[in-house]
């Protein structure tokens, strides 16, 4: 591996991937909780019926981030009225899928880094 490639990756892709990855999951992880409150208050029945968990709250063990992809993955997101609330949830399931992306791509940087 030539030098140059060697010295873009650690100054630059890895610290990019490495900001995304965390700050990303954040993100992902505020904006599902907004729209899993949100679909939970006026489309309650656009998320799944509740499971049971061997812990009391459902959603303080991330629940509702399970919650929105089931919403997405089953369409329920299109009967969201408010142009705002559809864009966020859109937004918010565009962000998870970047954060997931990031987490992959550093995981494999690792993987396949030459010795």
């Amino acid at each position: 591996m030539s030098p140059e490639i060697k010295w873009w990756f650690l100054h630059g892709l890895l610290p990019t991937l490495v900001v995304l990855s965390f700050v990303g999951t954040i993100a992902y992880m505020f904006a599902a909780a907004v729209v899993h409150g949100y679909l939970k208050e006026h489309y309650h029945d656009a998320l799944p019926q509740r499971v049971d968990v061997f812990m009391s709250d459902y959603e303080a063990a991330g629940g509702f981030i399970a919650g929105t992809w089931y919403a997405y993955r089953t369409g329920a997101y299109k009967r969201i009225e408010s142009r705002f609330w559809r864009s966020f949830f859109i937004g918010t399931q565009m962000l998870g899928g970047i954060s997931l992306l990031s987490v992959v791509a550093l995981c494999a940087s690792f993987l396949f880094w030459p010795r």
